[in-house]
């Protein structure tokens, strides 16, 4: 169970990629760059949030511990991600 969530943290990537795009295509353009970074910030959430719902409705979490498990998982692709 733990493997199906680790391989769904990779399309968190292009959900990360697509808000930016977003961003730089629509509203970026209007707004002062502070601004688009919190509106993106908002969508940004709004999308995880949806994904990692649809996700959990798919493959429950067995326990509170393998949710925190999961977690930390993902924080710690995340950082590897985002500083390699």
């Amino acid at each position: 169970m733990i493997v199906r969530y680790i391989l769904a943290w990779i399309p968190m990537i292009f959900i990360g990629i697509i808000n930016g795009i977003l961003r730089e295509v629509t509203y970026g353009k209007y707004l002062t760059e502070l601004r688009a970074h919190q509106v993106s910030t908002i969508t940004g959430v709004l999308l995880f949030g949806f994904y990692i719902w649809a996700l959990t409705r798919l493959w429950s979490f067995e326990s509170l511990q393998q949710a925190l498990i999961i977690g930390f998982i993902w924080l710690g692709l995340t950082v590897i991600f985002e500083f390699t």
